[in-house]
């Protein structure tokens, strides 16, 4: 396998807690599913498959060998990554809809449509690209999404977050 088999999900941070858990920031292409068994990619392009032991709370993660955790807190940013095949694997798996593809309809108008899902480690963020060809970042929470179906997801709310 080949680095450029391999697809970001995030990046660890640089320090490793009392406990042994070091911190995890989610990148785009991230699901919580995906936490299991990781390649960390450092600097150098070196790589090493470790498996993710315990998750806690704002993904703080604890890896099965600790001298590796180590090595990737003193190095930080370490990439955490996964092979492209497997990512769409356990999105079928699990029905995992991205979401990307689907207009937006709010107050029955067609305003744009979802072109890349992030996680910003509390909700997932829908990032639209609207008529007018500026990008709008919209929270997948109940408070703006009134509705999802196959081909659109209809939305409320999002005056506030079309001024910004």
């Amino acid at each position: 396998m080949l680095i450029s088999d391999l697809v970001k999900i995030g990046k660890l941070g640089k320090l490793i807690d009392e406990n042994g858990f070091i911190s995890f920031k989610p990148g785009e292409n991230f699901h919580p599913d995906l936490l299991g068994n990781i390649f960390l990619v450092f600097k150098d392009n070196s790589v090493r498959y470790v498996t993710v032991e315990e998750v806690t709370k704002n993904y703080r993660i604890k890896l099965d060998d600790s001298e590796t955790a180590q090595f990737a807190a003193d190095e930080g940013h370490v990439k955490v990554m996964l092979p492209k095949i497997e990512i769409e694997s356990l999105i079928k798996e699990l029905d995992i809809d991205d979401h990307v593809g689907q207009e937006i309809i709010f107050k029955s108008e067609v305003i744009g449509k979802v072109v890349e899902i992030l996680n910003n480690s509390v909700y997932d963020l829908l990032v639209c690209e609207l008529n007018n060809k500026q990008e709008l970042m919209i929270p997948l929470l109940d408070k703006f999404i009134l509705e999802i179906k196959d081909d659109n997801i209809t939305v409320q709310d999002i005056e506030g977050l079309m001024k910004i």
